[in-house]
């Protein structure tokens, strides 16, 4: 019953009603057998109860295969005639003998005022509690206080259920259509990161050295390796996608896989040491430029000096997570050789706090300008708000960046486990 029908809160409504339908069939039944015996026509009762059962178990069935089938106009012929059988019981009832006797309870028939307010909202639920409240005049004879208040009863809890059907199904579309647009932002912002972190600092490269006589052999590879590796990320979507790498970096460094050193903890997950991804990482990071006299260009550069410090053990995470620290770090180590200033060295500490790991950044370059992170973002730089902020923030972390022109920049990472 449950597995048949549509997802989402339209589901969870079209199965409160089954509910409520066999529950009241339920109570009709105890109650019928109870007095059923001092009515008119007992076996006109047993029928008229027969009948609420067999419809019942059709609805449970029919009604949500109607709706996530997506066939309207089954759907609406099953309500249309759930509310014409609810109502022809409420008369039906009156041949069986005195209510007193025959005790079959109608709570069974706004069974259908409820179905046509999911359907039709506010103004079904009225209209078919209106002809259902008729129908209990009707088989009465005459109108009593009684009748007056069940009457109203009808009324507002078809108005109430199609109201409140009504605006849980827009509820659910708003949050469905905030999901997919946060889900497109994520999606963009991670092609951003991948295409930060490889492509554009390959282009970088190349308006860097190419003048300086940078071989043209040297120059198409680079351009072809990055043509394709951007090819493959936009015809991959997702995490697990591939990715540009930009020249230098670790293996698994932008990968978000892991695949370098690392191992299955109990749960099957793949770990890796962050310690030494960082250690790889320091090792591999060279400043473009050439020394000032050093050799010519096209020739190997200088390394930039960075130190990482570490706790002396590893500091296990998982792999997919400890690659996207390292490329944070990576990224923050790049912002250094662009902006730091020429002959600006980094520091790298990483701190296990246990429930969260912390990797700070420190340089001693020229320092951080008042809104220069601001106007970089807004230029269309992307290396500290996508690269690093980006990244973190995925993790469920956070980035704090301090810097005073002339005494360096700091940026730390907080990255929980």
């Amino acid at each position: 019953m449950t597995g048949s029908g549509p997802e989402g809160a339209r589901g969870a409504l079209w199965r409160s009603l089954a509910v409520f339908r066999w529950v009241s069939v339920g109570y009709a039944t105890v109650a019928a057998g109870a007095r059923l015996d001092d009515a008119y026509r007992p076996a006109l009762g047993a029928g008229l109860l027969g009948v609420m059962v067999g419809w019942s178990a059709a609805l449970t069935v029919l009604v949500p295969r109607a709706d996530r089938g997506d066939q309207p106009r089954l759907l609406r012929g099953l309500i249309l005639a759930d509310v014409a059988i609810c109502a022809g019981l409420v008369v039906g009832a009156e041949l069986v003998g005195p209510r007193s006797s025959h005790a079959l309870p109608m709570m069974w028939a706004t069974s259908g005022v409820f179905g046509a307010a999911l359907i039709w909202g506010t103004a079904g639920g009225i209209a078919s509690g209106l002809l259902v409240a008729v129908m209990f005049i009707v088989e009465w004879g005459a109108l009593t206080d009684a009748l007056v208040g069940t009457s109203m009863l009808l009324l507002v809890s078809g108005a109430v259920a199609g109201h409140l059907s009504r605006t849980t199904l827009r509820a659910e579309a708003a949050l469905a259509d905030a999901l997919e647009a946060r889900a497109g932002d994520a999606e963009r912002e991670r092609l951003a990161r991948r295409v930060h972190d490889g492509v554009l600092q390959v282009l970088a490269l190349i308006a860097r050295e190419a003048p300086r006589g940078m071989p043209a052999e040297e120059v198409a590879r680079l351009a072809a390796e990055q043509e394709s590796a951007l090819r493959d990320l936009l015809r991959t979507p997702g995490p697990g996608g591939s990715t540009a790498i930009a020249p230098g970096a670790p293996p698994g460094a932008s990968s978000g896989r892991g695949e370098s050193g690392g191992r299955l903890d109990r749960g099957g997950t793949a770990r890796a040491d962050l310690a030494q991804a960082l250690l790889d990482l320091a090792h591999s990071m060279t400043v473009g430029e050439p020394e000032a006299g050093g050799p010519a260009a096209g020739q190997p550069t200088r390394r930039m000096s960075v130190t990482v410090a570490t706790p002396g053990v590893p500091v296990p995470l998982r792999a997919d997570r400890a690659a996207e620290v390292v490329a944070a770090v990576r990224a923050a180590l790049d912002n250094v050789t662009r902006h730091a200033g020429t002959g600006a060295s980094a520091w790298v500490l990483l701190e296990d706090d246990g429930d969260e790991v912390v990797v700070t950044v420190r340089d001693d370059g020229v320092g951080l300008a008042p809104g220069r992170a601001e106007r970089a973002m807004a230029e269309g730089r992307l290396g500290l708000a996508v690269s690093i902020r980006g990244r973190v923030r995925d993790l469920g972390g956070e980035v704090t960046v301090l810097g005073r022109p002339g005494q360096g920049t700091e940026v730390e990472l907080h990255v929980p486990r």
